[in-house]
């Protein structure tokens, strides 16, 4: 074989790794709040875990995400007004929970151990999702029922 088919033999097999390497890093999720292969996980508790009324009229929930996708809790319930979530990271892989609710900011990048806190103001009774922005597809999806 001539040095010059070597050469782009070569290249083409590093250009075919790097392509199919780009398209690994998502995995089945196809990246950031794409449509993948697996259907949203359904909770075992429909009204979920109510958030505590504070002092200062703030609900409050904790949520824990971790290395097996999860939420949990999964399903949080909660009256209309001032929610404040604190999402903590137990595991190493970084999650994006988005609040789809009017107005609301979702978590942001949440590397392992990270801990964010979110305050959202809900003012009309519904079911509002909060999937995982890297891995709602997989099933990481949590929902925020307002009663």
């Amino acid at each position: 074989m001539s040095p010059l088919t070597r050469l782009l033999s070569c290249s083409v097999a590093v250009a075919t790794a790097v392509a199919l390497s780009g398209c690994s890093l998502w995995g089945l999720e196809g990246g950031p709040d794409a449509q993948g292969a697996a259907l949203p996980s359904i909770a075992a508790q429909p009204e979920g875990v109510a958030a505590a009324m504070g002092a200062d009229g703030v609900q409050r929930i904790e949520i824990t995400v971790d290395d097996k996708l999860r939420l949990t809790p999964e399903v949080v319930s909660a009256r209309p007004g001032r929610v404040e979530f604190t999402f903590r990271n137990v595991g190493l892989t970084p999650h994006d929970i988005a609040l789809r609710v009017p107005s609301a900011a979702g978590t942001g990048n949440l590397n392992g151990a990270d801990t964010r806190t979110v305050m959202i103001e809900v003012t009309e009774p519904g079911t509002y999702p909060m999937p995982c922005l890297y891995h709602g597809t997989s099933g990481m999806r949590g929902t925020l029922h307002i009663r």
